[in-house]
């Protein structure tokens, strides 16, 4: 079959749905005609976005999709096909992240990650509020079927955009083979090309309200008092929306020193970083998917996660589960791993297992079903 797979997360910063496109567009393409397609107006699609990808064809439709987008609502200028002047025609387009495409003849499929902006919409910045407020209903209705990353998502898209469960099919993401126990030279050459701790607490994602980075702190403040373990706390990645308070707490409370903000690390260091934690956390409100526990899981680090949205269905009993607001039970937990070795080991086993739950392969195989099933 021809799939049609939008690769627009691509021309982006390097992103978890980035991942989700080459690995689809990778193991798809053993056994499907696979066209990497983009949508950009001005400039050609360089070679580099998409050089590690296999087997694939590209097209650039440059017709202006993404201003409609941004400037209108719904209508009939958007629905041109999109393969309406690509030399070959799709059997199905696949909408990566959110959005449908009308195509000439093919099905559509779209995948929705999450519906963080309907959920928690004081976490979202006003540009994302409006777009997808706008799009993502009207994908989720003129699309044939729609992938879910997880079982909490499949639940929001019900609940909130009134779409029928028979309509929805939920498949796991994985983490790359590259999140895998590292050797201790390579582990401490990043180490030291960041500046990082011997011991430290990690915690990886966008610096933004729904991440809970604030209540963790406070968490985390309670148990270095109570404690007296050395362990700081890093924290990976960019500043998100309304993402100030973050930092002024830390200054305020004179914690700069614990609390190491490191801002973008190359995707390619990612591996290691996370084989130096001894412990990572995600003490989020709100999850779609939550990639980065399966990233720590898939280096043998110990997982601590809230008991909320889609964290459980990723950490069940391989990890320790806690009330996002419950900052004295985080301190508690935070005390009682890191202060036991034993501990640490059996939850180190414990996440290796788990993350073997989990692989690209597996998704993609998920993926081709629904298409076939579609064809």
């Amino acid at each position: 079959m021809r799939v049609f797979l939008d690769a627009q997360p691509l021309l982006g910063p390097p992103s978890g749905i980035a991942r989700y496109v080459k690995q689809l567009a990778n193991h798809l393409a053993e056994d499907n005609e696979i066209v990497l397609s983009f949508n950009r107006i001005f400039k050609p699609v360089p070679r580099s976005i998409y050089h590690d990808v296999k087997h694939s064809q590209v097209y650039n439709n440059p017709y202006p999709y993404k201003v409609i987008r941004r400037l209108l609502q719904p209508n009939m200028l958007y629905s041109l096909p999109y393969d309406l002047f690509a030399q070959t025609k799709s059997d199905l387009y696949h909408g990566t992240n959110y959005t449908y495409q009308k195509t000439l003849k093919g099905k559509s499929v779209i995948t929705i990650h999450d519906l963080a902006y309907m959920r928690y919409p004081e976490s979202t910045s006003d540009i994302i509020y409006k777009h997808h407020s706008k799009w993502t209903p009207y994908s989720a209705a003129q699309c044939d079927f729609i992938i879910a990353d997880s079982i909490q998502t499949k639940q929001d898209i019900v609940e909130l955009l009134n779409i029928p469960d028979k309509k929805i099919e939920v498949i796991y993401l994985a983490a790359d083979d590259r999140f895998q126990p590292l050797q201790s030279h390579v582990i401490s050459d990043v180490m030291l090309r960041y500046n990082l701790p011997d011991k430290y607490i990690l915690f990886v994602g966008t610096v933004e309200p729904r991440k809970n980075l604030l209540g963790f702190m406070e968490a985390y403040k309670m148990f270095r008092k109570k404690s007296g373990l050395p362990h700081k706390l890093v924290i990976v990645g960019a500043k998100g929306w309304k993402s100030s308070p973050i930092y002024e707490w830390t200054r305020e409370q004179k914690l700069s020193n614990d609390i190491i903000f490191t801002g973008y690390i190359d995707d390619n260091d990612l591996p290691a970083v996370y084989n130096g934690a001894s412990l990572f956390v995600m003490p989020s409100i709100y999850e779609g998917f939550g990639l980065p526990i399966l990233e720590a899981m898939g280096c043998g680090i110990p997982v601590m996660g809230s008991n909320v949205s889609s964290i459980p269905e990723l950490i069940k009993n391989y990890g320790v589960l806690i009330d996002p607001y419950d900052q004295q039970e985080w301190a508690n937990q935070l005390e009682r791993v890191l202060s036991s070795s034993t501990l640490l080991h059996s939850l180190s086993t414990l996440s290796l297992e788990r993350a073997g739950h989990f692989n690209w392969a597996k998704t993609a195989s998920e993926t081709r079903r629904v298409y076939e099933k579609l064809l």
